[in-house]
């Protein structure tokens, strides 16, 4: 890169490069490449680009682009939705498959802390859980020692899906687990951190994070 001072001689560099030069100006930006390191690098730089561009044939830089199919945009754009859709599924799976395994150890812990029990069992919160068209649900709520045990019968679900099972009490929002969807009538146990006389409110949502059934529960008598 020349220098300020030699600014001047840029134009001349170029021309002497590409063999153009007028014989007066040669002179003297001969004279300044003397005494000047930076613009003989750049003369020899600009010389060699100018001998690579001459080695070119005329066609391969005149010759218009082909031009993308109209249709190119579309294919892209289709493929970038399909493919950000297929990492949404995967990643949603993971994180189901990761909360289905605590879900199974608290079910276990909730089965011994039933079995361990007084003989009498608790008749528990029975719930109706009102849902989007097709979709239908029940809930008995019974308090533990460590939250409530959940047991749901639900049907009219996608069996391509999960859905996550929800327990609001003072607090806020609290998982309860999830669970694979069925179009058939399913039992499905699980527990929730969430005392029973603290929870206000059992909900159900799909990958998309849409409420597909609600209710609120009813206060203990």
């Amino acid at each position: 890169m020349t220098t300020d001072p030699c600014r001047e001689w840029r134009g001349a560099l170029g021309a002497a490069a590409l063999g153009v030069i007028d014989p007066v100006e040669e002179i003297g930006l001969r004279a300044h490449l003397d005494g000047c390191a930076s613009c003989r690098t750049e003369l020899r730089d600009l010389t060699a680009v100018a001998q690579a561009l001459s080695a070119l044939p005329v066609t391969d830089v005149t010759t218009a682009p082909t031009e993308p199919a109209g249709t190119l945009g579309g294919r892209v754009l289709e493929r970038v939705a399909h493919e950000r859709d297929a990492r949404r599924k995967r990643r949603a799976r993971r994180i189901a498959a990761g909360v289905g395994a605590l879900v199974a150890v608290a079910a276990a812990i909730a089965a011994i802390v039933l079995a361990v029990g007084s003989g009498s069992a608790s008749p528990g919160t029975r719930v109706a859980i009102p849902g989007i068209p097709g979709v239908h649900a029940t809930a008995t709520l019974r308090p533990q020692a460590a939250g409530t045990a959940i047991d749901m019968t639900v049907s009219g679900l996608d069996p391509h899906s999960y859905y996550w099972l929800w327990l609001t009490g003072d607090d806020g929002k609290m998982g309860a687990g999830t669970f694979t969807g069925s179009q058939q009538q399913t039992d499905i146990r699980l527990m929730s951190a969430v005392p029973l006389d603290e929870a206000h409110r059992i909900w159900v949502t799909d990958e998309n994070n849409h409420v597909v059934l609600d209710a609120r529960i009813p206060a203990p008598a």
